[in-house]
């Protein structure tokens, strides 16, 4: 009777495989961010920023919009053109941020996970 033998390297593929299938499917869920060009933290700082960005302009318009309306005596359109541009832009650059730092911490997590799987698989003597 032949005794089969686990063999290292095909499980190794085997992970390989898989993680580069999950990686793919993290490459659409992650939209803008970009794997392996540079580090995940600096990319979503940088959207951070843009984040502000996209708050502090609306609001400054809105505030503008707000003054301009009051002055004529319709302070109501203001506030309401105020709310308007704070919901949808920055409200709005807020939710997506917040949803992209969702999946990029579920996403470094599942790399921990794997980069912990093959560490654990190569530093297993061999069996046999």
């Amino acid at each position: 009777m032949m005794e089969m033998k686990p063999s290292s390297p095909v499980h190794e593929s085997d992970l390989e495989t898989r993680w580069r299938l999950r990686e793919n499917e993290w490459r659409r869920k992650l939209g803008r961010l970009h794997l392996g060009v540079e580090p995940i933290e600096e990319q979503l700082a940088r959207y951070r920023r843009v984040t502000w960005a996209l708050t502090v302009l609306p609001f400054v318009v809105g505030l503008m919009f707000l003054i301009l309306f009051t002055v004529f005596g319709r302070p109501i359109i203001g506030l309401v053109l105020f709310a308007i541009l704070m919901v949808s832009i920055g409200l709005g650059a807020w939710v997506d941020y917040a949803l992209m730092a969702s999946r990029a911490k579920h996403y470094l997590l599942e790399l921990n996970d794997y980069l912990r799987e093959r560490k654990q698989r190569t530093n297993d003597p061999p069996v046999g």
